[in-house]
């Protein structure tokens, strides 16, 4: 060891060993979990500031609604309703219908997709609420327009609907007209 510190070079090779050494520790140990750190407060900033401005969003909703509707109470306002099982595919196909009429929208298949089934939720005011939820699969032949606005008002309907899944297809022979193959979900209360 001593014959090694009366050589200059391998010193200076020593204290650059043990440099390199200290700060690839120094990063591994304290610089890489504070970057891991900075990258996950990052994420979660971003994700509340997504949240504020969704809420945001719904508060000048909220206030629009209030101006359109003054002296009504909004905490009581409910625009859509779950029917009640026994009613909600009858109800939907009766209401549903004159939207098709007035958007020209062609049926050519509709079918049940699988059971009804159960879901549970919390409401505005944490109490647990169950759902029946049936899947219907339609198909469906409008123009592109068209299809938009009738779903639109599908999903705007005063009964709980909500359209899931839409899958456009070009069809040759009647274009402009699309083929559209869509999944609705209806809720309703047991």
């Amino acid at each position: 060891m001593n014959s090694v510190l009366r050589q200059p070079f391998l010193g200076h090779v020593l204290i650059f060993v043990l440099l390199v050494a200290s700060v690839g520790v120094t990063r591994a140990v304290y610089v890489d979990p504070k970057v891991r750190e900075a990258k996950s407060l990052h994420a979660e900033q971003e994700r509340l500031q997504a949240d504020l401005a969704d809420l945001s969003h719904g508060l000048q909703d909220l206030e629009a609604w209030k101006r359109a509707h003054p002296g009504a109470d909004a905490a009581q306002f409910a625009s859509r309703r779950a029917r009640p099982v026994g009613e909600m595919v009858a109800s939907f196909f009766r209401d549903v219908t004159p939207i098709a009429d007035r958007w020209r929208v062609g049926t050519e298949l509709i079918q049940p997709a699988g059971v009804v089934t159960d879901e549970t939720v919390t409401d505005s005011r944490g109490a647990a609420v169950t759902y029946r939820r049936a899947e219907l699969r339609f198909r469906f032949y409008a123009s592109y327009r068209d299809l938009g606005e009738y779903l639109r008002e599908v999903e705007g309907m005063d009964q709980l609907v909500v359209v899931r899944a839409v899958a456009l297809q070009y069809n040759a022979p009647s274009y402009p007209e699309l083929a559209a193959d869509v999944t609705i979900w209806l809720y309703g209360t047991p």
